[in-house]
């Protein structure tokens, strides 16, 4: 569905009212996005508190930011900035601790949205590859994904011939990214249900679809959940694990380091020891 949007929208500035779980970003500055609705084919302009400061078609918001661009001077910190991806059926706010964590060590680091469960993991790469080719001042990328967003970021790291001919990819960090598949969605595959609530990209998840991703060609740091026993928090998977993903599964075999953390799927992003690893996987390489 697509809107009829009139030229120049009223916007009546104000918190957003929710409905993360629908919207894409599609072009960042500094702390402002321009998102895309994946229901309605509209967008907005958010700024750094996420007050919506436009809204509309994508050329009016970028007409909008320009404005505000030469008005407050926006542009990125640094010209190496890290993106954090959010799992399936989550949100930007699930990564904001990570982001804070690495801003508090100078880093520049920014959540990116997406509607994980709305569109298939080609159709999310295809909304973030456009807000990579228009990184203003930008040489170079680091990637943080959590769980589906790590496929998301390996899924965009194998477009060599679009966005990364003009931005450099220095580290892919990966946190209970299913890299060889969820054996668990297989075991949902038949569920009716479940393909109504994770959506296409809860099918992207599953070996005969995460299998087909090339392995990363930077740096990579795996991170993943677990209890370092023979069952980990979910026995029914049958080796150990975070609840939701086995160890077994996030390894890489040219991956360049590993670390296993005692916590499960849905907080590893916020676990100290996690922190910690994605810090010194920076400094080292």
């Amino acid at each position: 569905m697509n809107w009829n949007l009139p030229e120049h929208p009223v916007n009546m500035k104000g918190p957003t009212l929710g409905g993360k779980y629908v919207w894409s970003d599609i072009y960042l500055l500094g702390d402002w996005h321009i998102q895309k609705n994946v229901l309605t084919g509209h967008h907005r302009l958010l700024d750094g508190r996420d007050i919506r400061q436009a809204w509309g078609s994508y050329d009016h918001c970028l007409a909008e930011l320009a404005k505000f661009k030469d008005k407050l001077g926006l542009t990125f910190p640094k010209p190496h900035i890290f993106l954090l991806l959010h799992g399936l059926a989550r949100h930007k706010k699930t990564m904001t601790k990570t982001a804070a964590y690495l801003r508090e060590k100078g880093h520049a680091a920014y959540c990116l949205n997406y509607p994980s469960t709305f569109q298939s993991l080609d159709a999310h790469a295809d909304d973030l590859e456009n807000l990579l080719n228009h990184l203003a001042g930008v040489t170079s990328v680091s990637f943080i994904g959590h769980s589906l967003g790590g496929l998301l970021a390996r899924e965009l790291l194998r477009r060599k011939d679009g966005w990364r001919s003009k931005v450099a990819a220095r580290h892919l960090m990966m946190l209970g990214t299913p890299n060889n598949g969820a054996r668990i969605a297989d075991m949902l595959g038949g569920v009716r249900l479940f393909h109504t609530i994770a959506g296409p990209s809860g099918q992207d998840v599953m070996p005969v679809k995460a299998l087909k991703l090339p392995p990363p060609d930077i740096p990579t740091l795996v991170i993943a959940g677990g209890r370092n026993t023979p069952t980990g928090y979910n026995p029914i998977l049958g080796e150990d694990n975070d609840g939701i993903v086995t160890v077994g599964e996030t390894r890489l075999e040219d991956m360049t380091d590993f670390r296993l953390v005692n916590v499960m799927h849905t907080t590893i992003m916020d676990h100290p020891e996690t922190l910690h690893a994605i810090e010194e996987f920076i400094a080292a390489y």
